[in-house]
């Protein structure tokens, strides 16, 4: 039986959403965004209404982050990841952008606070490698502040990292959900896998495209691919995608995470996700070209860590 095609939702229109009184904009220096707030009620029951989503504005060079960040963000719902939702969108003068749920202050849930890992690493009086942090270092963060399932976590959100070829996952690229319950006692957790856009080969042109298709090329663009963090801070070797998970593994061992089910993500899935988006019409073109490169390159990287962990 022949599949039914499948369709990105409807692209956001935010012209009539309001800033966040509170925090408007993003940091001086960051890549442009905008906090804003859904109308109460809204028109779709994939937006949450009245709650605050970041809408991103890349541009030039890192424009196709957009797609980067939805295209993540739907395949990690097949997988049963936990990444925020991110869907396209525009704003009142028609400019792109990506529209990013908050993963925390939901309407009627139980009051949480945010924290960055950078914000616990300093306050605990650890420096930070900015080039290439530490993957071991982020475990022992992660476990010095008793998260029951950090090995779960850290699996899942390294392989997803390796097989959709994200570089970006620093101290302020992850961190931890802070409860208070009424009795004073603090817990934490580690917050959904955000900030994704940093991959999928944003940066290439694609009229750059065809060199790097030819077996040799293509091969070398894979495998040279980097997180950012390796085992020890500094160290580059450990830090390429597939080396870095058959090290965790190495370490850690497999049983009880969920790595898995980030590996066995199926070719068809991949498919379906990445050629939805250039059968979207968007400002910012996702072009056939690129849905064939971005196809190519999920399955390679996917195909590489499965190699190296021996799956």
């Amino acid at each position: 039986m022949a599949r039914l095609p499948v369709h990105l939702p409807d692209v956001v229109d935010i012209s009539r959403w309001e800033l966040d009184e509170d925090n408007p904009f993003g940091p001086q220096g960051a890549k442009p965004k905008r906090f804003v707030i859904s109308p109460n009620p809204t028109a779709r029951p994939d937006l949450v209404s009245a709650h605050r989503y970041v809408f991103k504005e890349p541009t030039g060079n890192r424009a196709m982050q957009i797609w980067s960040e939805v295209i993540a963000y739907r395949l990690a719902r097949e997988m049963g990841l936990p990444v925020p939702p991110a869907f396209l969108a525009t704003d009142a003068i028609g400019r792109p952008g990506v529209l990013v749920e908050f993963f925390f202050g939901h309407p009627g849930h139980e009051p949480l606070r945010f924290v960055h890992a950078i914000e616990r690493f300093q306050g605990l009086g650890r420096t930070t490698d900015f080039r290439r942090g530490s993957m071991r270092e982020n475990i022992w963060l992660t476990r010095s502040h008793q998260v029951v399932d950090w090995h779960s976590w850290w699996a899942e959100a390294i392989a997803f990292d390796a097989v959709i070829g994200n570089t970006d996952r620093h101290s302020e690229n992850w961190g931890f959900l802070v409860r208070v319950s009424t009795d004073g006692q603090v817990t934490h957790s580690l917050a959904p896998i955000f900030d994704n856009g940093t991959s999928l080969g944003f940066s290439i042109r694609d009229e750059d495209m065809g060199r790097l298709t030819t077996g040799a090329a293509f091969d070398r663009f894979v495998a040279r691919g980097m997180h950012h963090c390796g085992w020890l801070a500094g160290n580059d070797e450990s830090a390429r995608h597939a080396e870095l998970c058959r090290r965790f593994m190495e370490v850690h061992g497999r049983d009880g995470t969920k790595m898995d089910r980030v590996i066995h993500l199926r070719d068809s899935t991949i498919d379906d996700v990445v050629h939805a988006c250039s059968a979207t019409e968007f400002p910012i073109r996702f072009t056939e070209r690129r849905a064939d490169f971005v196809t190519r390159l999920l399955k390679a990287k996917r195909d590489a860590v499965i190699a190296a962990i021996g799956a």
